[in-house]
């Protein structure tokens, strides 16, 4: 077993209290590893999915605070100065450099153990510099920003393959990657990752996300909801719009979000003319099973570039809430896959909105089918995805590595 008297570290770019992306499930494996020891998480200025910090923590205040039983030192480091590739890039180098200088005056002491969560490749050299001689780095990539930039089209070129040669060079110093999925693996190893991988997927909070009677809802409310970013794909949901303004102009669609998108999908659907779509924000503190429980159907479009390279952590909540879904999936990638192992939802070829429509009213007009996928997906997340089981895998990982260094 791991030793519980070691102090543990987690470098991780978000956390609580974004309650999106990767910060509920970095929130998760850090409160997983305060029951086996001392745990101390790095983090910055929380803002996510925001452009801007959120109020609390301006102005230099909480850089320290307690979270139940983890320790949280922050960094000033906020958002991105905008969306494009380069300012993230140097807001990741930011991060970098204030950890760096952490540890050079003492307030980040090294660690025996450290584990350092990626979208963000910077944060697992980072983890590295606060390793102590001998001690262990963990790196979780939940994204592979290199084919994530490349694929998407904001890093090709020269900067494509400095992103590959960072990622290859920083994942060879660690003892361990976790990645998400076969493809992801898959991946890492093209691109010359020789460490072992293994293969923890995300998971949910069974206990807390649960079905939700909402009522019943005429005319039928399809929602999307999460980031509103690039790597989802959502275009294609605002022609798949555009076919059911046509074919069933009474089915009412709800994009519910924040992300660097949002001007040009509302762009894109004033362009269309579109009456049955709308936008809407996030509500932080809305209690998450009410807010999905909203939707009679649930969207899971994906760009199809990025599927490899990234799984959309909304499904495993959706199937919690007992709802079905519609996703835009290729053969052979992750959520195909999903779709054939749970029967909990609907897959259709990404970027054709005609089926995107048809499969959407297939369900609309199916009452028992919606309530036959979301019984499956409950029962599914229940027995494969379900929080105890999952962190529970990491932890055993961890305490094989550790009984092997």
């Amino acid at each position: 077993m791991m030793d519980t008297t070691a102090a543990n570290l987690f470098v991780t770019r978000y956390f609580w209290p974004e309650l999106i992306g990767s910060a509920p499930f970095a929130s998760d494996i850090a409160e997983c590893l305060a029951r086996r020891g001392p745990t101390t998480v790095l983090s910055g200025l929380p803002h996510y999915p925001t452009s801007s910090v959120f109020p609390a923590y301006r102005n230099g205040r909480r850089m320290r605070e307690q979270v139940g039983f983890v320790t949280v030192e922050r960094l000033r480091a906020g958002a991105p100065r905008n969306g494009s590739t380069i300012a993230r890039i140097l807001n990741e180098v930011e991060f970098l450099a204030r950890g760096l200088a952490a540890l050079a005056t003492g307030r980040l002491q090294r660690h025996p153990i450290v584990l350092a969560l990626c979208p963000s490749i910077l944060c697992v050299t980072l983890g590295l510099a606060a390793r102590q001689r001998g001690g262990l780095c963990v790196a979780i990539v939940h994204d592979i920003q290199s084919g994530l930039a490349e694929r998407l089209g904001m890093g090709g070129g020269r900067l494509g393959a400095l992103m590959r040669a960072v990622e290859r060079a920083t994942l060879n110093r660690v003892d361990l990657v976790v990645v998400l999925s076969d493809e992801m693996k898959d991946q890492l190893r093209d691109i010359g990752v020789t460490t072992p991988i293994d293969i923890v997927p995300l998971w949910v909070d069974t206990d807390q996300i649960r079905p939700v009677d909402a009522g019943a809802h005429n005319p039928i409310k399809v929602l999307y909801s999460g980031n509103l970013g690039r790597k989802q794909g959502l275009g294609q949901v605002v022609a798949m719009a555009e076919e059911l303004a046509v074919r069933r102009p009474e089915i009412e669609i709800i994009l519910r979000g924040n992300g660097n998108q949002v001007q040009a999908i509302a762009a894109d659907i004033a362009r269309r003319q579109l009456d049955n779509v709308r936008l809407a924000e996030l509500h932080p503190n809305e209690d998450l099973s009410a807010a999905l429980s909203i939707g009679d159907i649930h969207l899971v479009p994906q760009n199809p570039d990025a599927a490899a390279f990234a799984v959309p952590s909304k499904v495993y909540n959706i199937m919690a809430v007992g709802r079905p879904f519609v996703a835009t999936a290729l053969p052979d990638t992750t959520l195909w896959h999903l779709q054939r192992q749970s029967g909990a939802f609907l897959c259709v070829p990404p970027n054709h909105p005609a089926s995107f429509a048809e499969a959407v009213v297939e369900l609309a007009d199916n009452a028992e089918l919606r309530q036959d996928l979301g019984r499956r997906g409950r029962q599914f997340v229940e027995q494969h995805y379900a929080k105890p089981v999952v962190l529970g895998a990491l932890m055993k990982h961890l305490d094989a590595l550790a009984s092997a260094g």
